[in-house]
């Protein structure tokens, strides 16, 4: 029965939206334990403070969405490690500002489908994208001050 249960879900707007919702977990959760290793091998020490913050701010939204898929019964899907993170500061940190602003965008598209299925979900997710938009302004900064030239 549960089977069928997940084929049917499958089939309907809530089961598509949580579907994608699994998965934009699965990325933000892996762009957090990314920020958490280029933190570590951050050796300026207020940038390195900079990106551990925004990684535990991450952290704090993943409860939220967690939250809200287990109240589903749905797990997150893991997303897969990119191949190469940077040899430097300003490639890492370049390319995590990227995976967090296509992120937010997506999860904003997310907030906008969940309006017609689930206001409160809606709301939820709303208040995520907005709490990332100070995120995205600190590693704009951290990749503005970084040197491109230099290699850790």
């Amino acid at each position: 029965m549960e089977l069928l249960e997940r084929i049917s879900q499958s089939l309907t707007t809530k089961g598509r939206l949580l579907k994608e919702l699994a998965a934009l977990t699965g990325r933000m959760q892996a762009l957090a334990e990314r920020l958490e290793r280029h933190g570590a091998v951050c050796v300026y020490p207020q940038m390195k403070v900079k990106i551990e913050e925004v990684a535990q701010a991450l952290k704090t939204e993943l409860t939220t969405l967690n939250s809200i898929l287990s109240s589903n019964n749905v797990a997150v899907r893991p997303a897969q490690r990119p191949a190469h993170e940077g040899i430097n500061n300003w490639e890492r940190i370049s390319g995590d500002l990227v995976a967090l602003g296509r992120l937010n965008v997506d999860l904003n598209q997310q907030a906008v489908g969940w309006l017609a299925v689930d206001a409160a979900i809606s709301e939820r997710m709303r208040t995520i994208v907005n709490e990332q938009v100070p995120l995205i302004a600190a590693l704009q900064e951290l990749a503005a001050r970084s040197d491109p030239q230099a290699i850790d």
